[in-house]
């Protein structure tokens, strides 16, 4: 028999009982406060694994098509939001063939070397440092690469060394509350804990954190209970916090992601996309050696819709020429929208330029259907320019600067047509360019002068009026006719600014010739641009009044097609300059939509025939058949009749004989300085006519 250790002899059973609780419940205490650390790290390091392989998956879906098409600056881009994930230290991208597609480095001088496992399983390995986690990446269920994420255990131990220094003063406050009791309450505190051990075990084999431990016993075990409940809720209340944000950062992504490449409008890639993509494509193409078209789309006419029938109906519109544009391209080309009605088509790897021809040509027939917004039938075309990497340009900007002169040109051809770039129409962009920056600069070195060519009375022979003529006197190109300027006045809104300094430079001299006795009446040609201003028949009547001319001998002529598309503030301030006495006439008549009713619905009181149906008078019927019914529809409505273009004095005789009233040519005169008219107007021209 065992000799009884010494130290048992020496205390009571009161107190050997109490130093038996004690050891007891230290030692359950203990244990349990083990057990729950050793959740505590398998939670710890779970939610490590899960929040690893979320980044892993992220990373997995939205590199997937960066691997397929080969843009490593878009997957390195899409590691680089890795930065933000502090544990994570390295990632890498692998493509199908194991080869190291992008990397991340949150150190620059760290050296990571694997094999990157490979299949459609995701794994991991952790050492005392380091957790290595591999994601496959998969699109449409095949096997594109692999990603690896490699995270530092660094935040793994704070929590622990955390969850140990809230525990330990737990456990000691606990064996002193212990020591404290008598053994009697033995059985009382040893049940409960059994019961929180239980608890404990069923969390960790079934992760149901919503348990919670309801226990009624003294005052220690219940707040022994009570902090492993709050234990419990921090940990249901970080699995809860980690899934939002998971959540919330997919969605977060998604939106920014929808920002940064779509059009929201139309649902196409926008501008951004399109800038990233045609670089991408025409890097792409240097490296196969292929072919590269870009299509730059204006369309036609879009901005009458819009102003006329609302923001609604054009975003409405640009939805539906949008679709047709999606439906027409291939399968891999990309269309985008890049701005108001202007949209872009990348056509990649075309072998042939007839493959871009026949896209256009599909573009053009698609949007020329009609298309019904809101019990309207709507009509848009398209003007398409088409520019060709790298037989026209090597990069990005230089192509869509060709794409857009084709467009032009297409434009400016008749619309709804499209046009392939060719180097003779950059050198022609270069001119304007040119031809523009002088034209800007051409007013404020008073380089326009005003020619004026005489019309004659048919009955008197003298000369009673004048049109105005303006003239462009460069200092190194010499005279420069408007033909070649007025189109770009029009285009760059600098006819509005040129019109108003052609009438009151007019009615100056018309107002010396009044003031020299001769009562000539004068006709200035306007724009449509300038019918447009708003403040265009207030201007024009402070001009009447600045110069003192009387109103009726100021005449405005306008063109067919202005007072076809002219709208109704349009017509009212043609009656107002009416009401206000200045003469309307039609210019070039005959060459439009020349029509008896909108004639009548206008405040015209001249038409002007035009010199193509002068040109082979007498001698062309067609010409004198037409020339004639001008003639006739104008007396009926009660209007003056003018021929432009006379040359001969058979086709003077001609128009007198079917009652032309005046005269207007080079058989008479050709465009001359105001002081040429002065020194003609005392003579007649009565013998020249007969």
């Amino acid at each position: 028999m065992k000799p009884t250790p010494e130290w048992t002899s020496k205390h009571t059973l009161s107190s050997k009982l109490k130093i038996a609780n004690l050891v007891t419940s230290g030692t359950v205490i203990l244990l349990s406060t083990i057990f729950l650390l050793g959740i505590q790290i398998y939670l710890f390091t779970s939610s490590l694994v899960r929040q690893t392989e979320t980044q892993a998956k992220m990373v997995s879906e939205n590199i997937s098509a960066a691997i397929v098409f080969g843009d490593k600056k878009a997957a390195t881009d899409i590691l680089a939001t890795l930065h933000a994930a502090s544990e994570i230290k390295f990632a890498a991208v692998y493509d199908n063939n194991n080869n190291e597609f992008a990397t991340f480095s949150r150190d620059p001088n760290y050296v990571f070397k694997s094999d990157s496992p490979r299949g459609l399983q995701n794994s991991y390995s952790i050492s005392l440092r380091h957790l290595f986690f591999h994601y496959p990446i998969v699109l449409n269920q095949n096997l594109v690469g692999a990603v690896v994420l490699h995270t530092e255990m660094t935040g793994f131990y704070k929590q622990v060394i955390l969850y140990l220094l809230v525990t330990i003063p737990v456990m000691i406050g606990v064996l002193a509350i212990a020591n404290l009791m008598l053994s009697r309450l033995q059985r009382s505190i040893m049940e409960p804990i059994v019961m929180l051990s239980e608890i404990s075990k069923n969390i960790s084999e079934y992760g149901d954190y919503s348990v919670r431990a309801e226990i009624k016993s003294s005052q220690d075990i219940m707040a022994l209970a009570d902090a492993f409940n709050g234990m419990l809720n921090r940990i249901q209340k970080r699995e809860t916090d980690l899934q939002a944000e998971i959540l919330e950062r997919k969605r977060v992504q998604v939106k920014l992601d929808r920002l940064a490449h779509y059009d929201n409008v139309t649902g196409l890639n926008n501008r951004h996309f399109f800038n990233d993509r045609l670089e991408s494509v025409i890097t792409r193409s240097e490296k196969f050696m292929e072919k590269t078209v870009l299509m730059f789309i204006d369309l036609d006419n879009f901005k009458t819709v819009n102003d006329t029938l609302g923001h609604d109906v054009g975003d409405k519109l640009l939805q539906l020429v949008a679709e047709r544009l999606a439906n027409t391209v291939r399968f891999g080309d990309v269309a985008c929208r890049i701005g108001g009605d202007e949209f872009a088509i990348i056509l990649e790897n075309v072998s042939e330029l007839s493959v871009a021809s026949m896209i256009a040509e599909k573009c053009l027939a698609a949007l020329a259907q009609p298309i019904e917004i809101s019990g309207n039938e709507l009509h848009i075309g398209a003007s398409i320019g088409v520019s060709v990497y790298p037989d026209d340009a090597q990069d990005k900007y230089s192509l869509l600067k060709y794409a857009d002169t084709a467009m032009y040109y297409a434009k400016n051809g008749g619309k709804n047509a499209y046009r392939l770039f060719e180097q003779s129409m950059q050198e022609n962009a270069q001119k304007r360019f040119t031809m523009e920056n002088n034209l800007r600069r051409a007013m404020e070195r008073e380089e326009f002068v005003l020619h004026y060519q005489p019309q004659i009375d048919v009955t008197s022979g003298q000369i009673s009026g004048v049109e105005a003529l303006i003239r462009w006197v460069h200092p190194e190109l010499g005279i420069i006719t408007p033909a070649e300027f007025i189109p770009i006045a029009e285009d760059t809104g600098l006819i509005v600014e040129i019109g108003e300094w052609v009438i009151q430079e007019a009615c100056l001299e018309m107002k010396r010739w009044h003031e020299d006795g001769h009562k000539l009446r004068v006709a200035v040609n306007l724009s449509g641009r300038q019918l447009k201003e708003r403040d265009f028949v207030k201007n024009v009547l402070a001009i009447v009044e600045k110069t003192g001319i009387e109103p009726e001998y100021l005449e405005l002529e306008l063109t067919e097609s202005m007072l076809m598309e002219a709208s109704a503030g349009i017509i009212e301030k043609l009656f107002d300059l009416k009401a206000a006495g200045i003469q309307l006439a039609i210019d070039d008549f005959g060459t439009g939509y020349s029509s008896m009713s909108y004639l009548k619905a206008f405040p015209v009181t001249c038409l002007k025939v035009d010199r193509s149906f002068i040109r082979d008078l007498p001698q062309n019927t067609e010409d004198a058949a037409i020339t004639k019914a001008i003639i006739a529809m104008a007396k009926s409505l009660r209007m003056k009749v003018v021929a432009e273009g006379i040359e001969n004095v058979e086709q003077g005789d001609f128009l007198r004989e079917h009652g032309c009233d005046e005269y207007q040519g080079y058989f008479y005169s050709k465009p001359v300085l105001a002081e040429e008219i002065r020194k003609m107007l005392p003579k007649s021209l009565v013998s020249r006519v007969a």
